[in-house]
């Protein structure tokens, strides 16, 4: 897909209502509560980056940050802009942030001002509020730093086998980072066997991966190395963990692989960063970290890390897929739908439910779109279409004031754009 969009696809659903918080009786202790986690977030943001002051990459974390309310769009920003209305309070300035601009956990140009974006209400968890704030402030500099590739996403972690493999991997990588010596590198060694067995087994899998891992899974890195410190390796273990009994990774894994793979690297060949390129594979990587030995056949290790075990949950989790998937083509590609084209999209969602449908595209099964046409809201699944030119909804919709409705979806058009036979249409 472009990589206009590959770089903006926002990675939280928020609500979105128009209004500001007022400062009257009833709102003013929400305000304030508001008001004070966002500075204490700003603080904590530029502790942390003025503490690594550019070692990590080369490059201050440090700049432009705004976090925003989810539900009323409420701006605490480190500095004013020019022409939207932020007023001082304090050392923040506060606002309201435009409609048209999508709201998420992500890096944004906006005002003539590249921004690192944080929503509300945060983590209650210090190490994984941290390790988010370093997480988005990555990717502030990221097209400067490590331009993230364009690949399509790796639809072939929604097989069977995909998933399996990639849980086995997950499963090494944690007792890699565990022990050290010996034991770790035939648990690297492991792991490497399996990503090399899942990747063979798709076409496109190995850039489709590593694109995802170069994006999403470095800055996830550099939120664990600058957020959670001396308990990075803890931290990522944890969270492999976590990731283990998830059940959608087409747009996540790179969350638990990349930390993984980083600090091994840390480890074993301290100078990586200096030459990561946008086409790096961190697993080819770690395999030269540890002398390109030969890899291990996956049935002789597989046993090492619970195969059995994934290999029946994966199996009934493979039944419940394909009655999903089913549903989605009944849904939105058999039967009657609402086509919209996508033009300049910017998308907000939740990466955990992504769910691929070769070869039509990849359904979200709750998103906000928003495009040259207006905003479209869904509760019960878009499919958007593999080459990333247009989007699917259930149809028929029907005329609601000023805004268009159906199945699990509403539309708000903007000036000069109809509905006509089943498609948004400019006039």
């Amino acid at each position: 897909m472009p990589n206009k969009h590959h770089r903006s696809l926002w990675l939280t659903i928020g609500g979105i209502a128009g209004c500001f918080l007022t400062t009257s009786a009833t709102t003013q202790p929400l305000f304030t509560q508001q008001a004070k986690a966002a500075g204490e977030a700003i603080t904590e943001y530029r502790v942390l980056c003025h503490r690594d002051g550019g070692r990590l990459w080369g490059k201050s974390l440090c700049g432009p940050i705004m976090l925003v309310d989810r539900e009323t769009r409420a701006i605490y920003a480190d500095r004013n802009t020019i022409g939207h209305d932020l007023r001082p309070s304090g050392a923040m300035f506060i606002g309201t942030l435009p409609q048209d601009i999508g709201m998420a956990n992500t890096a944004i140009d906006w005002a003539g001002t590249r921004w690192t974006m944080v929503l509300l209400p945060l983590p209650s968890d210090r190490d994984k509020r941290d390790t988010l704030l370093m997480h988005e402030a990555f990717h502030r500099i990221q097209p400067d730093r490590l331009p993230p590739p364009v690949a399509s996403l790796p639809d072939h972690l929604d097989t069977l086998d995909g998933r399996l493999l990639l849980r086995l991997e997950w499963r090494a990588l944690a007792q890699a980072l565990r022990t050290d010596g010996v034991p770790q590198r035939t648990a690297i060694r492991d792991a490497l066997a399996f990503r090399a067995l899942r990747r063979s087994m798709a076409t496109e899998a190995t850039g489709r991966e590593n694109a995802l891992e170069i994006n999403e899974g470095i800055a996830e890195y550099t939120g664990k190395r600058l957020g959670a410190g001396k308990d990075a390796v803890a931290s990522t273990i944890g969270a492999l963990a976590d990731y283990d009994r998830h059940d959608g990774y087409v747009r996540s894994f790179a969350y638990a692989s990349g930390p993984a793979y980083g600090l091994l690297l840390d480890r074993l060949s301290p100078g990586w960063r200096n030459g990561l390129r946008p086409d790096s594979d961190l697993g080819a990587l770690l395999h030269h970290a540890i002398g390109d030995v030969a890899l291990p056949p996956v049935e002789a290790v597989r046993d090492r890390y619970g195969f059995a075990g994934i290999r029946s949950e994966e199996a009934a989790k493979a039944d419940a897929h394909a009655r999903q998937a089913a549903h989605w083509r009944t849904m939105l590609i058999d039967g009657p739908v609402m086509r919209l084209p996508l033009i300049d999209i910017q998308i907000q969602f939740n990466p955990q439910n992504v769910f691929a449908l070769p070869p039509s595209g990849t359904v979200y099964p709750t998103a906000t779109i928003r495009d040259a046409w207006g905003t479209l809201t869904v509760e019960q699944g878009v499919l958007i279409a593999k080459d990333w030119k247009s989007a699917s909804v259930a149809g028929p919709g029907t005329a609601r004031g000023s805004e268009y409705v159906g199945a699990g979806w509403s539309l708000k058009l903007s000036p000069g754009w109809i509905v006509s036979n089943g498609s948004v249409q400019h006039q």
